[in-house]
């Protein structure tokens, strides 16, 4: 199971900063959004179980900023490690949430200590457990992470340096530095492969790291530059993804995004560019299931005043890439997916603007959950409204599927039909 953070999901981070001067009222949690015409069949006509304030609460204070938090499940014993930082009242430090074998709770692990005295001031708790922003649970078990410093192994509460190099870069404006990784896959024959933003400012083309000794180094590839009459503009990597031996990537620029796939593991590369998407499309992910490729992401309608619209690609060679259907999707944005234990795709999103804005009443957020096959229309359950939206979402090691925010959790514990 892979699980990357998406420059989607980190640039929410800049818009919480604007929300900071906001009332701290707390919204209430709604069953069913009844406004904006939104859906009404709750997620528990699709085996959905809500379990209310079951996630430890990510800050020391009652506001978490729009996409901080609790922001990956990885699948890992009879629950998950959940991967996220800490709002400690100063800075957003590292945190992770480990839960039982009925996994439907999560606690802070290592918990919150109380904040240390620095000699001038106290500033909050330090965090702590596996500091990543994409990470792969190896055959082993063991736990590889990468993040702004490179690689490291984390095993039996250890953690061992592996390749080192600064894939960091500057922040939004006042927040200092922000890692470049955006994802990282394992082929089947163990190369290690990195989506980390290393394009130029001069221009294409995209590039990935490579690691064949298990982490311990890494060297850069080039890809080849979409042909065609168009010119190649400055692209990055949006989604990258595996299956076996082979390896998708789709970037965006500016215009005409290309489209990746390496068949032999990461060694050589073939290109095609995508025509005909929608401006401010943001792709979140990329999943393989039923012998077909489907990526998943959301365009942003805020200039238009309206919700943002959920969107779908689909290939079956992973090269040649067509819109998928959205029947049945809605509004709504498109934050994770998994594949559960019959293959379906199980994908959750949210809707940042579900009612008008009331001023000094905290915005709050609606979350959704869809289920299909990226062939036919999906079916779509809401999961509520409230200051909490889920942000993750994964298919546990016994088939269940978990769904996650920095409040609440939601979990699956049957395939549906």
């Amino acid at each position: 199971m892979i699980v990357g953070m998406t420059r989607a999901v980190r640039a929410l981070v800049a818009v919480g900063l604007l929300l900071t001067t906001v009332s701290c009222v707390r919204s209430r949690p709604e069953s069913i959004p009844e406004r904006a015409g939104l859906g009404t069949v709750p997620a528990s006509d699709l085996g959905f179980e809500r379990h209310a304030g079951a996630v430890d609460w990510p800050a020391s204070s009652d506001w978490v900023p729009p996409g901080s938090g609790l922001r990956a499940l990885v699948p890992l014993s009879s629950c998950v490690l959940a991967l996220g930082d800490y709002q400690n009242g100063y800075r957003a430090v590292t945190a992770n949430w480990t839960g039982g074998p009925a996994c439907d709770r999560l606690r802070l692990d290592p918990a919150p200590s109380a904040p240390r005295d620095s000699g001038e001031r106290p500033d909050g708790w330090a965090g702590g457990g596996v500091s990543a922003d994409a990470v792969i649970v190896e055959p082993g078990g063991a736990i590889l992470a990468a993040s702004s410093s490179g690689l490291a192994r984390y095993r039996g509460g250890k953690r061992e340096e592996l390749a080192r190099a600064d894939l960091s870069k500057a922040g939004f404006e006042g927040q200092g530095s922000r890692s470049r990784v955006g994802g990282m896959v394992r082929t089947s024959s163990g190369r290690i492969i990195i989506n980390a933003d290393l394009v130029d400012t001069a221009g294409p083309p995209p590039a990935v790291l490579v690691s064949d000794d298990g982490g311990r180094s890494m060297h850069r590839v080039d890809l080849p530059a979409p042909a065609g009459p168009h010119p190649p503009s400055r692209q990055l990597l949006a989604v990258l993804a595996a299956d076996g031996d082979t390896v998708v990537a789709i970037g965006y620029g500016w215009q005409h995004p290309g489209a990746w796939r390496s068949t032999d593991g990461g060694r050589t590369w073939s290109v095609s560019a995508i025509d005909g998407l929608p401006e401010q499309l943001i792709l979140t992910r990329v999943v393989h299931s039923g012998g077909r490729w489907t990526a998943f992401g959301g365009v942003d309608r805020t200039e238009k005043r309206s919700q943002d619209t959920t969107y779908v690609l689909t290939s079956t060679d992973g090269l040649h890439w067509k819109p998928g259907p959205t029947a049945g999707m809605g509004a709504g944005r498109i934050t994770d997916v998994t594949v559960d234990a019959s293959g379906t795709l199980v994908a959750t999103g949210v809707i940042d603007d579900s009612r008008p804005h009331v001023e000094g009443v905290r915005d709050d957020y609606c979350g959704v959950v869809w289920l299909g096959d990226g062939t036919h229309p999906w079916r779509r359950g809401e999961l509520g409204c409230g200051d909490a939206p889920p942000q993750a979402v994964t298919t546990l090691r016994d088939g269940r599927v978990l769904i996650a925010g920095n409040r609440d959790l939601w979990l699956r514990a049957t395939t549906t039909s």
